[in-house]
């Protein structure tokens, strides 16, 4: 999306947290931008993002992949592929070399520019971007069609939404209210946009910051304290040793109160591929919590 593309060319987030927003936290497959005609054999890929590279895994052509990114670390046998530097500083340069029949790119966290110049070049361009969840079953299937695994994607994207719908819970009255702690310093957290706010959603809860017009609200313990949170949830990215202490200083927060602070592997969490239904049952499963406990008393 065009915000997004902005906002991370303007900021200067530090690097761990713009891989938990977009390889991470948020900016993967509904797939924009491709024509299924003329990609449904790529045989040389080049994925721009680390979720880009799972997905081609979970397909089971990994090895098409001639090159990839920093932070493309899943499964084990992807540590192997040549690396091309950071999603958002690859040359065009590098790519073209390659002579790759299709490249698999992160709408936001690569150039505009780099993209719509491999597309001048001939060289077919899929960009991908996400809403929900539900967003990795449709990457699947249009990743299947892309590539001619149409029928595994149709059978691993049925099977996503199945276990999706059986992991989401039916909406209770007062709701855990969660403060998703994206970053320690500065205190940064996660607005409507991104997946964990989903994750948090269907899991019964409720986010403290997503009605927030930021897509990373800065904020202070301050704030916090005065919102009041039952859980606090971290990725274990972007946390020191001593996190947990921090926030046990504030007693007066119902979280730090009830033993409420968890952290959970920030793949689980961020990335937009089928393990994000791994990282969604450890969120239920922590939200199921307080959701049973009378954290006043």
């Amino acid at each position: 999306m065009y915000f997004f593309t902005n906002y991370f060319s303007h900021t200067r987030l530090p690097s761990i947290v713009k891989v938990l927003l977009g390889i991470g936290l948020g900016l993967i497959p509904s797939l924009l931008s491709i024509s299924f005609a003329h990609a449904s054999s790529s045989q040389r890929i080049v994925t721009l993002a680390p979720h880009a590279t799972e997905l081609l895994y979970s397909l089971g052509i990994g090895d098409r992949i001639v090159a990839t990114v920093e932070y493309s670390d899943y499964p084990e046998q992807a540590l192997s592929i040549p690396r091309l530097g950071r999603s958002d500083e690859v040359s065009i340069e590098a790519i073209v070399a390659l002579q790759p029949d299709l490249v698999i790119a992160w709408e936001g966290g690569n150039s505009p520019e780099l993209l719509n110049n491999l597309e001048q070049l001939g060289i077919e361009v899929y960009r991908s971007d996400t809403q929900g969840l539900e967003s990795v079953s449709r990457a699947l299937r249009n990743l299947g069609r892309l590539t001619g695994t149409q029928n595994k994607a149709d059978q691993l994207a049925r099977q996503f939404l199945q276990r999706l719908s059986e992991l989401t819970v039916e909406p209770i009255q007062d709701p855990p209210r969660v403060f998703f702690q994206l970053w320690e310093s500065p205190l940064m957290t996660a607005n409507h946009s991104q997946p964990i706010n989903d994750i948090i959603e269907r899991c019964g809860g409720v986010n403290l910051f997503s009605r927030s017009l930021e897509v990373v609200p800065q904020t202070s313990v301050e704030n916090v304290v005065l919102l009041n949170p039952d859980v606090i949830l971290a990725p274990t990215q972007g946390l020191s040793g001593h996190w947990r202490q921090r926030w046990e200083a504030w007693q007066e927060i119902r979280a730090v109160q009830a033993g409420h602070l968890y952290t959970v592997d920030a793949d689980l969490i961020s990335r937009p591929t089928l393990r994000i239904l791994e990282g969604m049952e450890v969120v239920c499963r922590l939200l199921d919590r307080p959701a049973h406990t009378d954290t006043n008393s």
